[in-house]
């Protein structure tokens, strides 16, 4: 498939973020991908109620959580705004704060099958590299075959 295929067939480029160094450079990568593949940048950012939403179901205040989404919309507008500023060529950018637990439920809930989720490669930890891993959650470690 040619790459102007692929761009037709990728509407746009989703890229959890955080409000951090690695997070703003994730961004800026994601941001880059996007431009190559002429797709709209989706930076998604998670939010929760203080206390978790536990807590907030036990006393729920519709005017509080609203002034926490509201929060969190311009949290992701400043962090877009400081990552992207220095990029020379444009890329569209919609932005999204979701109630969500987690960054990866809040990028799940907004993807679609055709989006691309962009997450950058995983390095595996020194004791992968060692030949040790973990065996499971718990259960000390066990040495590789």
């Amino acid at each position: 498939m040619s790459e102007t295929a692929t761009a037709a067939v990728t509407a746009r480029v989703i890229v959890g973020v955080r409000d951090s160094a690695k997070g703003r450079a994730q961004l800026r990568r994601a941001a880059a991908e996007a431009r190559r593949q002429h797709a709209v940048l989706v930076p998604v950012l998670a939010w929760s109620p203080a206390g978790g939403e536990l807590l907030y179901r036990t006393r729920p205040c519709p005017e509080l959580a609203h002034e926490w989404e509201q929060r969190a919309c311009a949290k992701l507008d400043d962090v877009v705004a400081e990552a992207l500023s220095a990029e020379v060529a444009p890329v569209t950018v919609q932005p999204v704060a979701v109630r969500a637990e987690s960054l990866a439920e809040a990028v799940d809930a907004t993807a679609s099958a055709s989006d691309e989720i962009f997450a950058p490669t995983e390095q595996p930890s020194v004791l992968t590299r060692l030949g040790i891993y973990r065996h499971a959650r718990g259960r000390g470690v066990a040495l590789a075959h």
